[in-house]
């Protein structure tokens, strides 16, 4: 036998658990406590009214029910030891062993040690009720149940509550680890499209500078031209030269190193007009509608306006083909909005987001860039790519349904929780008012018991000594108080074969009197105020 795993298995099993708790779980720890000496209190006054001496193991019961709380923080696997032995003393006890048992299961992972713990738990409880069988045959049923009943099926709930718990919580951080890697596609998707508008300037500003480089060259050659100004001349073409190599660098910089461009497959500068009727001539069943001035737009409009309709005809399809397109391009003055749309498709395409929205997240960056907004998702049967951008650079007012959002997983989960938190409110408030309920039906069946066993002042006054118990059968109580003999020998002259009567049916009440009325042959002898020792 290896002694150095059992040691090492011991050592884990002493080690306690870390820290204390916070404020909000010893608030819950003490009502808890409340909670289980209320029911405590209960059983002893029962036992009290009984004729038992219950009241007695009351400060002990309520102080191992607030150390089996503690060692459910501390050694969780303990507690329900702990409240297993008390249970031998107590049958309410059981209500903290349930707690402590689901508690030990909610707080441990240790599996294979709480069933070691178990299998000596059930040891030792077996030879001490072995050791007591004599005295309490019946203790074996109160052992067994407490142990099965109320110690193995409380930890396995607590033990599925605790993976449930562990399995949402993995499943919310893998959705924020996607949601995370989706943020970081886009960012790529982003710095591409970036990439790709810098080599738009490129291609613009470059074609710009170069017409004025060579025309300042044709300038400088010219034979009536002075020599003051064929050095301004020449020092403005040196200028759009320098200036072109300048941003052909820059470009350069920009431009992802990892991901290369592909070869374009569109011609430079092409219109939206020209990329429509090429789409057409390829079979994309696409209309065109226009509306407003389109003519004279600015580049980096023009440019965007080509690149949302370009990629919104690529994903039309790529994931509905054969679903007719239209494509609306409208102007008013001041802003240019391009719509596409594509109905159901005619045959299954690629699954949607197999593409991981790469090119949404580069459209939204190329619209974000010149001040518009873009708002992508389903329309009808189909789906919708719409983007609206300014012609005088002001910011266009944000559109309902943009997708971009970094908390919707937060959002998810903070909604997932408020849907859950009814059920687990009804979780914890339906045991405790079982508990409540029974607590109330004890103490109604108390009082009913009471009441039918007391014999007001008034009435003890008015029989006389000497009837037959047949006439007093409608002044006396249904029932008379059962005495035990430790009670009996509380008071100085109390008679076990005589009847006790209470004067108050009130619980509490620390003035209650006693009554002690003697029948011989079912006749009165004698009656008296029992006085105590």
């Amino acid at each position: 036998m290896d002694f150095a795993e059992l040691i090492r298995g011991a050592r884990r099993a002493l080690t306690p658990a870390p820290g204390w708790p916070a404020r909000a779980a010893a608030v819950r720890d003490l009502l808890l406590w409340c909670g289980l000496s209320l029911i405590l209190l209960s059983e002893s006054y029962a036992f009290s009214f009984a004729g038992h001496d219950g009241m007695s193991l009351l400060p002990a019961l309520t102080a191992a029910a607030g150390l089996v709380i503690v060692l459910s923080r501390t050694y969780p696997l303990l507690a329900p030891c702990l409240a297993v032995y008390v249970c031998t003393w107590s049958q309410a006890f059981v209500v903290p062993l349930i707690v402590v048992s689901y508690l030990a299961g909610r707080r441990t992972r240790r599996t294979r040690l709480a069933i070691a713990v178990f299998a000596v738990l059930c040891l030792v409880m077996a030879w001490y009720v072995l050791d007591r069988i004599e005295e309490l045959p019946g203790l074996w049923i109160t052992v067994a149940f407490s142990l099965v009943i109320c110690t193995v099926l409380p930890w396995l709930v607590g033990v599925y509550r605790r993976q449930q718990v562990e399995l949402g919580a993995a499943g919310w951080e893998h959705a924020r680890q996607f949601q995370l890697e989706q943020q970081l596609t886009a960012d790529r998707a982003r710095l591409r499209e970036r990439a790709r508008i810098a080599q738009d300037m490129h291609d613009s500003l470059g074609h710009e500078l170069s017409l004025i480089a060579l025309r300042a060259g044709a300038l400088e050659v010219s034979p009536d031209l002075a020599d003051r100004h064929r050095e301004e001349i020449a020092q403005l073409r040196a200028t759009a030269v320098s200036a072109t190599a300048q941003l052909r660098e820059i470009i350069g910089v920009l431009r992802p190193d990892a991901e290369p461009e592909p070869a374009p497959t569109a011609p430079a500068g092409e219109s939206v007009c020209a990329l429509v009727e090429r789409a057409r001539d390829s079979g994309v069943d696409v209309t065109m509608v226009r509306e407003g001035p389109l003519q004279g737009l600015p580049p980096m409009v023009d440019r965007a306006a080509y690149r949302v309709v370009q990629e919104s005809l690529t994903n039309a399809t790529k994931y509905a083909p054969g679903a007719p397109v239209t494509v609306w391009l409208t102007a008013d003055g001041t802003r240019v909005e391009v719509r596409v749309t594509s109905a159901r498709p005619g045959r299954q395409g690629q699954a949607p987001g197999s593409g991981g929205g790469h090119g949404l997240a580069g459209l939204r960056e190329r619209v974000r860039m010149v001040r518009g907004t873009l708002a992508a998702g389903p329309h009808g049967d189909g789906w919708e790519v719409c983007a609206t951008m300014p012609l005088d650079g002001e910011q266009v007012t944000e559109r309902e349904g943009d997708g971009d959002s970094t908390e919707v997983i937060e959002q998810l989960q903070r909604a997932a929780r408020r849907r859950v938190q009814p059920w687990t409110l009804a979780l914890v408030a339906v045991p405790v008012g079982v508990v409540l309920v029974v607590i109330a039906a004890v103490y109604a069946t108390l009082a009913s018991v009471l009441a039918e066993s007391t014999l007001p002042p008034q009435e003890y006054a008015s029989i006389p000594v000497g009837e037959h118990r047949d006439e007093l059968e409608d002044r006396l109580p249904d029932y008379p108080m059962g005495l035990t003999g430790a009670q009996l020998e509380s008071f100085e002259s109390a008679d076990p074969g005589c009847d006790h009567y209470r004067s108050s049916a009130r619980m509490f009440d620390g003035d209650v009197l006693f009554y002690q009325l003697c029948f011989e042959e079912g006749v009165l002898v004698s009656k008296e105020q029992l006085e105590t020792r």
